[in-house]
């Protein structure tokens, strides 16, 4: 049996550097992860190593597999400090495609008076190779929703009229945009910095399959894997902090007891 099976929905205490050493190479389909923002927070006075997290994830990928980079750059001496494009150039350097830079919004209005709005959330959302899976959302109301469309498509054998009902909703854009309150978690865990979980979610559902492994390398407070867990992926989480590791465990042991209740449809 490979070794990476032996390590499916679990959650470990340790780095998780050394955690992916142990999981052999092309190996996870998905990971989905958000690092420390610079400064920003004290995450128990653990350091944190960009680039030899960045060569193991290049390793441990599928080919075809998703690496979703959630980051955000520290404001210093009142300019952004430019680490997450840094980040990003040197996952290209590695190899790693870059089919879609998304930016998150959840908040419309800066807190800084010398400049528009907050610096800018970036999800990079990076492929080794083509990507194996995309499955796009659909939730953007179509104005022309129920019309006739018809269109000219070229063919071998010459020019073809086809005509297609347009649908209610069409695909997503790179633009994800969040209203304030789905920032937080839908249970109260103690964790400064908690990857939210609407956009964990939007993330595995579009880049992976039932079944897949979903991999946090910085588990936090186990975001990713109770969202890998509720959209029936396996998961696997690394988390160097103590704390923050309890937490998750407890989280996940939660969600699991909730999802093993029966459902009952309550009477009309």
């Amino acid at each position: 049996m490979k070794s990476s099976y032996n390590f499916c929905n679990k959650l470990f205490h340790g780095c998780g550097i050394a955690g992916m050493r142990l999981l052999d190479s092309g190996s996870v389909q998905q990971v989905v992860t958000s690092p420390p923002y610079g400064t920003m927070r004290d995450y128990g006075g653990h350091s944190f190593y960009f680039k030899s997290m960045a060569n193991e994830l290049w390793r441990v990928i599928k080919p075809g597999g998703i690496v979703c980079w959630h980051v955000q750059d520290q404001m210093t001496d009142g300019a952004e400090s430019g680490e997450s494009l840094r980040q990003c150039l040197y996952f290209l350097e590695l190899g790693f495609r870059l089919p879609t830079n998304l930016t998150i919004e959840f908040s419309k209005y800066g807190k800084h008076s010398f400049r528009y709005g907050q610096p800018i959330q970036h999800v990079f959302v990076l492929s080794k190779g083509k990507p194996r899976v995309f499955s796009p959302i659909m939730d953007i109301p179509n104005d022309s929703a129920g019309r006739l469309h018809t269109y000219k498509e070229q063919l071998k054998k010459g020019i073809a009229s086809r005509t297609v009902r347009i649908n209610p909703f069409r695909k997503r854009g790179v633009h994800w945009s969040y209203s304030v309150g789905t920032h937080n978690t839908s249970d109260r865990v103690q964790h400064p910095a908690l990857m939210p979980e609407i956009l964990a979610h939007d993330l595995i559902r579009s880049w992976s399959k039932e079944g897949d492994l979903v991999l946090d390398p910085m588990s936090g407070g186990a975001t990713t894997a109770k969202m890998a867990f509720l959209l029936n992926r396996r998961y696997l989480g690394f988390e160097i902090n103590r704390e923050y590791h309890d937490i998750a465990v407890a989280r996940m042991q939660k969600t699991s007891e909730e999802a093993a209740k029966p459902k009952f449809n309550k009477r009309r």
